[in-house]
């Protein structure tokens, strides 16, 4: 793992790639106060809303920032350890590494928080150095037995508003739209687990629960099994495109860099 964080901070700083971040427009302005509106100023930043309730014109004050918040969510789950290329996990990591040092590398700070069931947060950075090490310690968590909850959801919403990247395998469908952060959903899998190609009986074990189980894998389960998916991810997908949250699939197999580069353009 700690080559992989290695060799792609060498590529972010060594080409155009650390640059996507600042395409993204986040929130540029941190609110300060609100006051009187006077005729020297724009009578477009009047806040109609908040002037009829004090029966006066009022404008809302702000501070401008200049650097982007960026908070990277890693949903944990046993079902990451998996893979016919590398495992998810590593792929995560990978992308993690990538908008983390694309934004040290912008001066912007970048949270990395991971959850199941209850959150790891790690204190904001602007340091490669701190950064390296927060991805070294991700990338040694335990995978195997963990899953996350929807309370995440709760969690996220208590931090300042942000730019958020969620990523996961999504083999459960959270409320997205119901974060208050400019989000992205990045969704990893393997092409084998979308479209196996085995057939008889085979030993499994529950990545989640751990259970072994001996499974009868036919034509017939397999279409099922594919259908389930095709079905879970055409729902995602629906939910992300309606309520116009940007997302992508990764597979293990892909080049990372090109399909973040799409994702932020």
């Amino acid at each position: 793992m700690r080559e992989i964080i290695i060799k792609t901070k060498k590529r972010v700083y060594s080409n155009f790639s650390g640059r996507h971040l600042s395409k993204l427009k986040g929130e540029g302005l941190d609110f300060r106060e609100i006051r009187e509106y006077t005729y020297n100023d724009d009578a477009k930043k009047i806040d109609w809303k908040i002037s009829a309730k004090l029966q006066k014109p009022v404008i809302k004050e702000f501070n401008e920032t200049k650097e982007l918040n960026i908070i990277i969510c890693y949903l944990l789950s046993g079902s990451m350890h998996f893979g016919s290329i590398r495992l998810k996990n590593e792929t995560a990591i990978e992308i993690m590494s990538i908008l983390a040092f694309s934004a040290t590398k912008n001066d912007d700070k970048v949270t990395f928080i991971t959850y199941d069931k209850k959150p790891l947060h790690f204190k904001p950075t602007k340091s490669p150095k701190s950064a390296f090490s927060y991805l070294d310690k991700i990338s040694k968590i335990e995978l195997l037995g963990k899953d996350y909850d929807f309370y995440f959801i709760e969690y996220l919403n208590k931090l300042k508003k942000s730019i958020l990247f969620v990523i996961s395998d999504f083999y459960k469908i959270p409320p997205l739209h119901k974060l208050k952060h400019e989000t992205y959903a990045i969704k990893i899998r393997d092409k084998f687990e979308e479209n196996p190609q085995f057939k008889g009986y085979i030993n499994t074990i529950d990545p989640i629960t751990l259970k072994e189980n001996e499974t009868f894998f036919n034509a017939y389960s397999i279409k099922k099994y594919k259908n389930y998916i095709n079905d879970l991810d055409k729902k995602f997908n629906e939910l992300l495109n309606s309520k116009k949250i940007k997302h992508t699939k990764i597979y293990t197999h892909d080049d990372v860099f090109f399909k973040l580069g799409e994702l932020l353009k």
